[in-house]
């Protein structure tokens, strides 16, 4: 470990351990390292003794980690009264990202962000933001260690969970030595590799298995073969009966086919609303194609919110992607 990370790591233990109630929280569109290091991160602010420690986010808890330990008690943040004396954001590091959440926070909170990606600006003067992390639970495990705590199953579980969506199950570019060295610490923990997979990769809901079809339906690949896209409509999801949460993974189908250097997935999200998904194999970066329309992630996964229609935000896209990528018209 670095000194410069161990100082960032030290710092936030610090605040933790001079505060008394605390917030935990991550950006807005959870996924599942925002939900699970979320809930890692709030089962190790009570194994500091901690009895005031909330979760909230802005949006709704997708399906497929409300079995989670502790995801029950994620509130939304309209439901909260209180003032916190530290709000950990977690897999962000921007208050923007949080949602209505942001809210909460006062000139008197003290404010940590833990993330690991690509940063310019940062909203929290107390933060450890490292792009070598796969997943933001990695960092919540090093804080375990740093406090000389044993990992909890529980926070085990919450952390297995970030880590394989975040890796793809440890098959994505991000995956690094560490990772395994992280997963490896988790078994030890006590995780069951083989409930978590197949709650998490082997199980799909209907409406996500109709709009798979859809998107297959619709795909479209650029005759160089090296752009793949399709679009989501309104209807799409009203017909289906799916949430935002089943378009999840989704793109990957399409980044998956031979050839395909950058896929992207558009989705109508309401009236002049469209946001689109970036997967990219290198050496194509994604994250900044979508840098100028205020999107985030990484090289090999990024999404932004365009407020475009449809029609007006899929032009806006393509004009920005390089002409060897997306082939003639």
């Amino acid at each position: 470990m670095s000194k410069n990370l161990n100082s960032g790591l030290r710092a936030v233990l610090d605040a933790l351990n001079e505060g008394q109630s605390i917030l935990v929280t991550s950006h807005t569109s959870p996924d599942g390292d925002a939900v699970g290091s979320l809930l890692a991160m709030a089962h190790f602010v009570r194994a500091l003794g901690k009895q005031q420690v909330t979760c909230s986010l802005a949006d709704p808890t997708p399906r497929a980690y409300t079995w989670l330990p502790g995801a029950q008690d994620i509130v939304p943040p309209g439901s909260l009264q209180a003032t916190f004396d530290v709000v950990v954001i977690i897999d962000a590091h921007q208050c923007s990202r949080i949602g209505e959440v942001e809210k909460l926070i006062t000139e008197s909170t003290t404010l940590i962000a833990l993330d690991h990606h690509l940063a310019e600006t940062i909203d929290a003067p107390i933060h450890v933001v490292n792009p070598s992390y796969a997943a933001a639970c990695e960092i919540v495990i090093d804080l375990f260690e740093l406090a000389g705590l044993p990992i909890s199953r529980e926070a085990a579980e919450c952390a297995y969970v970030a880590l394989i969506t975040d890796t793809g199950s440890f098959r994505y570019s991000n995956t690094n030595p560490r990772a395994h060295r992280t997963a490896a610490r988790l078994l030890e923990a006590g995780v069951d590799v083989a409930e978590i997979s197949a709650r998490i990769f082997d199980t799909m809901t209907r409406p996500r298995f109709d709009l798979l079809g859809r998107v297959l339906q619709r795909a479209h690949v650029s005759p160089n073969g090296l752009f793949a896209s399709a679009q989501l409509t309104l209807a799409d999801m009203e017909e289906t009966g799916a949430k935002g949460e089943d378009v999840d993974g989704l793109i990957n189908y399409l980044r998956n086919i031979e050839g395909v250097q950058l896929a992207a997935l558009f989705r109508e999200a309401g009236p002049g609303i469209t946001k689109v998904s970036f997967r990219a194999r290198p050496p194509v970066n994604c994250a900044e194609m979508l840098r100028e329309f205020g999107g985030g992630g990484h090289a090999a996964a990024a999404g932004a919110t365009l407020q475009r229609p449809m029609k007006e935000a899929v032009a806006a896209v393509m004009a920005a992607l390089p002409e060897h990528i997306k082939g003639p018209e």
